[in-house]
């Protein structure tokens, strides 16, 4: 996979605690020549980032109960019709995992249906089961849940400590074959582990430090 190649599978975002705007223009000036699929900032970088973002091929990615999913379904219907208004192109929503956690599925269909129906032809939404934390039987279950509802996309884990593992993207596979894109987050550090990825049948690979990715990429192509 050549480096250009690759660039168009790497999601990577500047969402932390401490962020300012100038280090959200910085970040955004240094990736924006690299053409990579997408890149995610906090809510109130939103309208910002567009402006950056609208005469490229990068998608602009909103986040909505990020990243730990503790808020309720109305809450986080309220974010993502604020990421309609200011133009993102799709949405990474954090599921409610101690609803999972505590085997209430029928609540998680129905913030599923609600999230779908809230975006349906305004944003593309990626789900985020948290595959990390879950059982197999809990990420087969969720993301059927999540197919029945017509959302295509998940994305294994959140980051922020949570880490994917090849397993998961070829359970999900092997049941779901093409029915969901699966984005891989979490622990991919390297041009190496985002091929692996790519290789079982990911996707997209997200990632908070692109630079260790496509610095090794780059010098593997000259």
């Amino acid at each position: 996979m050549s480096y250009s190649e690759l660039n168009r599978k790497i999601i990577t975002s500047i969402i932390e605690a401490d962020v300012t705007l100038e280090d959200v223009e910085n970040f955004l000036k240094k990736w924006l020549p690299h053409d990579l699929r997408a890149i995610a900032v906090d809510l109130p970088y939103l309208s910002y980032a567009k402006k950056v973002l609208k005469n490229s091929n990068t998608r602009l990615t909103a986040v909505a109960s990020y990243p730990l999913g503790g808020m309720t379904t109305e809450s986080k219907i309220n974010q993502l019709e604020y990421a309609i208004s200011k133009g993102a192109d799709e949405i990474d929503v954090s599921m409610d995992y101690s609803a999972i956690k505590s085997g209430d599925f029928d609540r998680i269909a129905d913030e599923v249906s609600r999230i779908a129906k809230a975006s349906e032809g305004k944003i593309e939404v990626i789900m985020i089961p948290m595959t990390y934390i879950l059982t197999n039987e809990e990420k087969i279950k969720i993301c059927k849940i999540i197919i029945d509802n017509g959302i295509k996309v998940i994305k294994t884990n959140s980051g922020f400590g949570a880490q994917t593992v090849p397993e998961d993207v070829i359970l999900i596979k092997r049941f779901f074959k093409s029915q969901l894109r699966i984005e891989v987050a979490g622990g991919v550090r390297t041009a190496q582990q985002a091929r692996e990825y790519l290789g079982l049948g990911a996707e997209y690979i997200h990632t908070s430090t692109p630079d260790n990715i496509l610095e090794v990429q780059s010098k593997e192509n000259k």
